[in-house]
């Protein structure tokens, strides 16, 4: 439910109008003066939402396409030897690629992997390093696993082989000691017997 506050200044209502009139005419004066400064605050915070976005992306891309094109036509000097007087001229990316190449070959560590005090104790570049540890982390690993599974498997060989041994021992061992031939002559022996005697 909403309330609605009327104040009226009545000095202003004429002797010929009455009070409904102009009670009337208040509240919808009042009204469309709420809904008139609503729709222009909401108008208003819409407009500058857009006008925001709309300057932020021409910017963006205003700054974008300037810088690019003068990115794209910086040339830096670039001497390829230290010998030479040769110069070229190269591009950014260009520039900075070769850097890159150069930086990736340089020596800077010596065999253990730590920066050398004297330049020429230096051995290794940075990617030759790195590919170093990984080979060898790699590759011990890899070894280390193999030599695991191959000493399991001959542990169990050597176990398997001296059990089938032991087995095979102690059978023929066993039938000798205990003269199983001469038991089951005896035993057919005095089978017959018995059956003889039974009969």
């Amino acid at each position: 439910m909403a309330i609605v506050k009327i104040e009226l200044d009545l000095d202003w209502i004429s002797e010929e109008g009455d009070l409904d009139s102009a009670i009337k005419e208040e509240v919808i004066s009042s009204l469309q003066a709420r809904f008139t400064q609503q729709i222009e605050k909401k108008t208003e915070k819409i407009l500058e939402e857009k006008l925001r976005e709309s300057t932020s992306r021409v910017t963006d891309d205003f700054l974008t396409t300037i810088m690019s094109e003068k990115i794209n036509n910086i040339q830096i000097p670039y001497k390829s030897s230290g010998w030479s007087s040769e110069v070229e001229m190269l591009s950014v990316s260009e520039f900075v690629g070769k850097k890159y190449e150069e930086f990736l070959k340089q020596k800077v560590y010596d065999k253990d992997g730590n920066v050398p005090r004297y330049r020429d104790d230096a051995k290794l570049s940075i990617h030759e390093y790195f590919i170093n540890k990984y080979l060898e982390k790699e590759l011990l690993g890899k070894v280390n696993d193999l030599i695991r599974t191959a000493r399991q498997d001959a542990e169990e060989t050597i176990v398997k082989t001296l059990e089938t041994n032991l087995k095979a021992q102690l059978s023929a061992d066993i039938i000798n000691r205990l003269n199983i031939p001469n038991m089951l002559k005896n035993l057919q022996e005095k089978a017959a017997m018995l059956e003889r005697g039974e009969e």
